[in-house]
């Protein structure tokens, strides 16, 4: 399972008794995939975004866009 970050929130694709690979943003949609050697892509805008699970910068830290269909602003109260 990927982790969530930078306001997105993955979910798995994969079927009942297939390895984890596929996932989704369930906000914005951004589609990823778990690799056998550890890596994972990110399928941006048509052009991708490998990132090495080994590394030691956190997933926050890395050039992946935040979820645009996120936000930290709180609604006012009524």
């Amino acid at each position: 399972m990927l982790p969530n970050f930078k306001g997105h929130n993955f979910i798995e694709d994969s079927k009942l008794g297939e390895p984890p690979s596929l996932h989704h943003c369930e906000r914005c949609g951004l589609k990823a995939s778990m690799r056998p050697d550890g890596s994972v892509y990110f399928d941006i805008e048509g052009t991708g975004v490998f990132l090495k699970t080994s590394n030691s910068a956190p997933f926050n830290s890395s050039r992946i866009p935040p979820c645009k269909d996120w936000s930290v602003v709180r609604p006012r109260p009524a």
